[in-house]
């Protein structure tokens, strides 16, 4: 890979990085959480948000 191709893998990694921990400190969920949801629902905030919120009251609530 060349030194820019090497240059721009980083910052997409970093970008995902910031994504995954801004995500989960929004809505208090773990990091991994955070992760699964952006893979299923891209990079929409009001979703990633609702879903959040969903595992949240699901949580609160015993899983029911």
């Amino acid at each position: 890979m060349t030194p820019q191709g090497e240059a721009s893998r980083e910052d997409s990694e970093r970008q995902n990085t910031d994504r995954i921990r801004d995500l989960a400190e929004r809505t208090r969920i773990p990091s991994g959480l955070a992760l699964a949801l952006i893979l299923k629902y891209g990079n929409e905030p009001n979703v990633l948000d609702r879903e959040a919120a969903k595992f949240r009251r699901d949580a609160k609530n015993g899983g029911r």
